[in-house]
């Protein structure tokens, strides 16, 4: 492969949920009718045999839940209820955008992750946090922010089942604001939000942005539709809680344009986007210990993605045996999946931050099914700060033949390395204290001493 520009224009407007059917070919996941076929389910009705005959039914028969994992499009929706009203509960939308500014045509990318996590006892709802960052990728201009937003959320949607299914959910508490919206009749979804806060960790911005889902569709981020998270010594993940388990997609095709007011000015851009949902009871075991990353390959369109676990401190001891490794035919959208030490993340050079004085794996190689190929960063210096500590999120490219040779891939990591305790003691892992303000289950959650 030889390196050429990086896609981002946005494909044809008007894409609908009919375009977007006859565009992906079935892949044998689709479970139910009014999904994008190749994608995940949209029902869970049960199906009439062929026959004609109903299926089994009567006292006692299960009729109603069916096997779907997820139910599109009410799983795109953030959730609730008993279920997942817990200290451990996790959910976010994410998605990076990488493009152009379309005033001076320079290369750029954005990435935008509004969370729900935990239980926050003086909101009477979970902890809402926004991740941002901005980078330029041709003059190495880079901005980040945390926003830490509070004040009831506003939420508005139709009913679960509706056929114009939709939501939107929006806080703003006068410093900082979020707004996620949802379309299903056109696949199309509304990121925004903005912050006043300045210091060296938070830059003030405001973003607009839409984003289109484009075939395939969404696709699962692990063959069975559910992802372990983190390293349980004590190996007690339950599908029936989704202790340690999350539920997870992505759409990896994702039209995007928007404008962003940064430093002083205003940068209108347009983009391929990468979308993940991801969700489930697994605030616990050591989940803060990863490199995960997705890449685009520029001459076929593929996509890879994988996630890999670390047992020690400062990215050593990997734990091979949980590794995730997804790849999809950018032209057939054709997936493939390996586990465990099928796909390694070899580490050959470290960059030590200045900012934090954290040691990131900034260089080295993966070995996949697909091939070996060496990584390194478009710029060393995309640090953010969580609520735990500085992390990575930045743009990272891939080349082929060596660490000198042609890039061939362009996408984005996230390394995070939260190895400390909050100042009540709690573990990183556990999130910060002011969302875990329900009562703790004896038997769990996990703690390191266990």
């Amino acid at each position: 492969m030889t390196a050429k520009t990086q896609r981002g224009a946005p494909r044809a407007e008007g894409l609908t949920r009919r375009t977007l059917l006859k565009s992906a070919p079935a892949t044998g996941f689709a479970l139910g009718t009014g999904a994008f076929a190749g994608t995940l389910a949209s029902t869970t009705a049960p199906a009439r045999a062929q026959t004609g005959q109903p299926p089994l039914q009567g006292p006692g028969i299960e009729t109603s839940s069916g096997q779907a994992i997820y139910s599109l499009p009410r799983d795109h929706a953030w959730h609730g209820s008993e279920f997942y009203q817990s200290n451990d509960f996790n959910e976010w939308h994410y998605i990076t955008v990488l493009g152009r500014d379309l005033d001076t045509g320079e290369r750029i990318s954005v990435f935008w992750v509004p969370l729900s996590q935990g239980w926050v006892a003086a909101e009477g709802r979970p902890l809402h946090n926004v991740l941002f960052a901005f980078h330029n990728l041709d003059t190495g201009e880079f901005h980040t922010a945390l926003l830490y937003i509070t004040g009831p959320m506003t939420t508005e949607g139709s009913g679960p089942d509706a056929e114009d299914f939709n939501f939107r959910y929006e806080i703003d508490d006068g410093k900082s604001g979020f707004t996620t919206a949802y379309t299903h009749a056109t696949e199309t979804w509304e990121f925004g939000g903005y912050t006043t806060e300045k210091d060296e960790w938070n830059e003030p911005f405001r973003l607009s942005m839409t984003s289109q889902a484009q075939a395939p569709g969404y696709a699962p981020m692990a063959y069975w539709g559910l992802e372990s998270i983190g390293v349980d010594p004590q190996q007690r993940q339950n599908p029936e809680t989704m202790y340690g388990l999350t539920l997870y997609y992505t759409a990896p095709d994702m039209a995007s344009s928007g404008e962003l007011e940064v430093a002083g000015r205003t940068v209108r851009f347009e983009g391929t986007g990468w979308f993940e949902h991801q969700w489930g009871n697994f605030r616990n075991t050591y989940q803060y210990r990863y490199f995960w990353a997705w890449f685009r390959f520029e001459e076929s369109g593929d996509l890879m993605t994988f996630r890999q676990y670390y047992e020690g401190e400062e990215f050593r001891n990997p734990n091979y045996n949980v590794n995730r490794y997804f790849y999809m035919d950018g032209e057939t959208f054709e997936r493939s999946y390996a586990f465990g030490p099928a796909f390694k993340l070899i580490p050959e050079r470290m960059w030590t931050s200045e900012k934090s004085g954290i040691v990131y794996p900034w260089y080295g190689r993966i070995e996949t099914p697909n091939g070996t190929y060496w990584y390194e960063p478009t710029l060393e210096e995309q640090e953010g700060l969580g609520f735990a500590g500085p992390y990575i999120e930045g743009v990272i490219q891939l080349r082929e033949g060596g660490p000198d040779g042609p890039i061939v891939a362009t996408g984005f990591c996230e390394m995070i390395m939260f190895t400390g305790t909050y100042d009540d003691g709690t573990d990183h892992s556990m999130g910060p204290p002011i969302s875990r303000g329900l009562p703790e289950d004896e038997d769990g959650p996990w703690t390191p001493e266990l």
